[in-house]
């Protein structure tokens, strides 16, 4: 086990990950981690392809949803 020091930032903190940890749990620079907390335990799962594009959908459908008329308008073009 691995000792590390919390760093805060205005309103946020920031904890280096070792190398050898991020290695084994196969992600990166960039990745998509899902965070959560258990028991004041800090869970830290890295977001397959497939999870990653099923949020990537859900999130466009709601805003096309949400937005519809406006794209409907913008469909119309002008007249």
């Amino acid at each position: 086990m691995s000792r590390k020091r919390i760093t805060v930032s205005e309103d946020s903190g920031s904890l280096p990950l070792p190398k050898e940890l991020l290695n084994a749990m196969g992600i990166g620079e960039g990745y998509e981690v899902d965070i959560s907390v258990v028991d004041r335990t800090v869970i830290l799962r890295p977001l397959d392809d497939s999870e990653r594009a099923r949020t990537v959908e859900d999130v466009t459908k709601s805003v096309f949803k949400r937005r519809k008329s406006a794209y409907d308008e913008l469909a119309k073009g002008v007249e």
